[in-house]
């Protein structure tokens, strides 16, 4: 696993690069060449295809008009009895078994070095019990047999025996981090890179790029293929894991390409071919023994895209919100468990109950089963925006520049190439102020936060959301809403506390004045009382 991936180290010679002929050779399209992974028919159809042979041995000339035929072979169907349809019964089963063989057989060849690792990195233990459902898979034993031998051998192993195995684990568990950064490799950036080590290794100034690009056009062919050699075999082993990755993420897959798609590519990176007319020449010369290699490839492809949309569609259903339930739906909810009067079709016999209610009650069925509509739309409206593909690569400051300014420069010149055009941007690139780069620079961090963020959701959610733009502007725009409403909220507490104040004061400032007034009344009383006396 790891260990495999560690062999695409910088400067090294990949190991075991034998093992790409056993997933792209010939021998894995003779293994692959008689499987079909067709679903399962049911008995019903099975039953109809006989009835199809019966008509035209019967009618021969006519025409089979579906309508009247499939209502006759419905008909037919509920008239058979329990033993005549054994018969359909059982060839449903051996479809069954015939389809579950060769879906593990295209399994166990194109995973063959990574199969401990399709399902997530797994425990010491599970390595251990991979490990001899291989070795019974090959002497062709029963699985269960060997679990249980398994798990006992398992329980009696020492620790030192199960280092291996917990080392591995460790190794696995790294597998998935390299598996992010498996992209193909051309012969120059191999030959870059060692340049680069061998001036670090001897505390030399590292070379320019344009000196290393005339130093490749002067190497000899022979030393040429070797880097050629090398990187194909890197791709090759790439290519593989990058499959694999594809499949323990659930990403969604491409599809493959035909046997004359196949042969195309074949000859561009070859570079013998010029033009599709050409391709299609030499197609047409080639005898039928050497397009059979490329149609064998083709179909190789083609079972390992079948087998990675299987296990993609069921990670989709996982995710996918559950239908509404109609008003009767809701009913039958209710009435689980409740025994009803036997020979009778249950759905038939609540139904008639269902029509009999009061309209009071069926519109409690009815704003249940609209309640339940409005919960799944809303659901099915975050499904749309979620996206099951790897999420698109961070671009720089001078990327998103270019982006910006490649529309105008192909107005102004419309007969200049691409590559100019990039070269003309690069120059007012180098020549633009510091506040205008800022603001690419800006773009780029952003760029990478999303690209954080989505790629954490994808690799614990298996998708994640595509208007993370849009999600995090209006998340923007509710704090500061939030912080205006904290703002005013502030404003009037501190307002009413001013208030409050302003009222205790004038309340204290009234008693006071009514006791002085009090006081005074008093006073005068008693000095008018002392007058009177005198």
């Amino acid at each position: 696993m790891s260990k495999r991936s560690n062999s695409k180290s910088k400067g090294k010679s990949p190991k075991k690069t034998q093992k790409t002929d056993v997933l792209f050779g010939e021998q894995l399209d003779e293994a692959l060449e008689n499987i079909t992974l067709k679903r399962p028919r049911n008995p019903y159809t099975y039953f109809c295809l006989e009835e199809v042979e019966k008509f035209k041995k019967n009618n021969k000339g006519k025409k089979i008009v579906l309508k009247n035929f499939s209502g006759d072979c419905a008909a037919k169907w509920k008239e058979l009895g329990k033993k005549e349809k054994e018969k359909y019964l059982n060839k449903f089963e051996e479809d069954k078994m015939r389809y579950k063989k060769d879906v593990e057989l295209v399994r166990h060849h194109l995973f063959m070095d990574y199969n401990d690792v399709v399902h997530r990195p797994p425990t010491a233990y599970r390595l251990f019990l991979n490990e001899r459902l291989r070795e019974g898979f090959e002497k062709n034993e029963d699985p269960k047999v060997v679990q249980k031998q398994a798990s006992e051998e398992w329980r009696k192993m020492s620790l030192d025996d199960k280092a291996e195995y917990l080392a591995k684990k460790k190794d696995n568990d790294t597998w998935f981090e390299k598996a992010k950064k498996t992209r193909k490799v051309n012969p120059l950036t191999m030959f870059v890179q060692k340049a680069i080590e061998v001036a670090k290794k001897n505390n030399e100034e590292l070379p320019k790029l344009a000196e290393l690009a005339k130093a490749w056009k002067g190497l000899k062919a022979s030393e040429k293929k070797k880097y050629e050699d090398y990187a194909k075999a890197l791709n090759e082993e790439r290519e593989r894991v990058q499959n694999v990755y594809e499949l323990v993420h659930g990403i969604k897959p491409k599809r493959p390409a035909g046997a004359f798609r196949v042969f195309l590519q074949e000859k561009a990176k070859a570079k013998e071919l010029h033009s599709i007319m050409e391709g299609k020449e030499l197609w047409n010369k080639l005898s039928e023994d050497e397009k059979e290699t490329y149609l064998k490839k083709a179909h190789t492809l083609r079972l390992a895209y079948k087998y990675k949309k299987m296990i993609y569609n069921k990670k989709i259903r996982k995710i996918l919100p559950k239908k509404p339930a109609t008003a009767f739906g809701h009913f039958l909810k209710e009435k689980k468990g409740i025994k009803i009067p036997e020979g009778v079709k249950a759905v038939a016999y609540w139904y008639e109950i269902y029509e009999k209610l009061p309209k009071d009650k069926i519109k409690k069925y009815e704003n249940k089963a609209a309640a339940d509509r409005e919960r799944y739309n809303k659901k099915m409206e975050e499904y749309k925006n979620y996206v099951f593909d790897m999420p698109k690569r961070p671009l720089t400051a001078f990327s998103l520049f270019v982006k910006d300014r490649l529309p105008d420069l192909k107005k102004e010149n419309e007969k200049t190439p691409m590559p100019k055009l990039i070269k003309i941007a690069a120059k007012e690139w180098q020549s633009e102020d510091g506040v205008s780069q800022a603001k690419y620079e800006k773009k780029a961090e952003y760029d990478k936060k999303r690209f954080k963020k989505q790629l954490k959701d994808f690799e614990t959610l298996g998708y994640y959301k595509a208007n993370y733009r849009a999600e995090r502007n209006t998340k923007a725009e509710e704090s500061e809403d939030e912080e205006e409403k904290r703002t005013k909220k502030k404003k009037r507490s501190s307002s009413s506390k001013k208030s409050t104040k302003r009222s205790k004061s004038k309340t204290r400032s009234k008693s006071k004045s009514k006791t002085q007034d009090v006081k005074r009344s008093t006073k005068s009383r008693k000095k008018a009382g002392t007058q009177r006396k005198k």
